[in-house]
């Protein structure tokens, strides 16, 4: 479906995470459960992945004559920053020389299902990634069993938002 119904120059994945259909060995199981994650850049193709679900999905029942349900929730919306917002956060971090921020980057544009996106639709937001790797490097996602952070980094995130929010408060007085 990705590769075929959204653009390429645009980002979507659709994941099934969960196939419940364990029955015996013999015997087809009367109902199967599939669960999944669907991440997108853009709401259009978030309609496009959408459609494109409940049209495979009906066309699976027609052609084994079976019945689908299609339980589609559309869940957290695409996660914006401001543009503006965002450059004067970096600039006010920067600015700050806090000892133990090593660099400010950009990591280009991810996408996270994050309930601050709700926040992000109401007022210009900005979202920032916090590096917590353990000292000895061992990386893992957050929604890894093996995901560990080295809770220095709280401090820091904070001493970072804090000079962000400051230095944006005094110039918006």
């Amino acid at each position: 479906m990705v590769s075929r119904r959204v653009d390429p120059f645009d980002t979507a994945s659709v994941t099934i995470g969960s196939f419940d259909g364990v029955g015996s060995f013999n015997a087809i199981k009367q109902n199967v459960t599939l669960k999944g994650d669907v991440r997108v850049m853009k709401e259009s193709t978030r309609v496009t992945v959408r459609q494109q679900i409940e049209q495979i999905a009906q066309g699976v029942a027609a052609m084994f004559g079976v019945q689908v349900d299609v339980d589609y929730d559309d869940n957290y919306p695409v996660l914006f920053n401001d543009p503006d917002l965002t450059m004067q956060a970096v600039h006010n971090i920067q600015s700050a020389n806090i000892p133990e921020v090593r660099a400010v980057t950009d990591v280009g544009p991810q996408d996270p299902s994050e309930d601050f996106a709700y926040f992000a639709q109401a007022l210009p937001s900005t979202f920032l990634y916090i590096g917590c790797d353990p000292d000895d490097g061992q990386s893992h996602p957050h929604h890894s069993p093996n995901f560990l952070m080295n809770e220095d980094c709280l401090i820091i995130a904070a001493k970072a938002v804090g000079a962000a929010a400051v230095e944006y408060l005094q110039q918006h007085k």
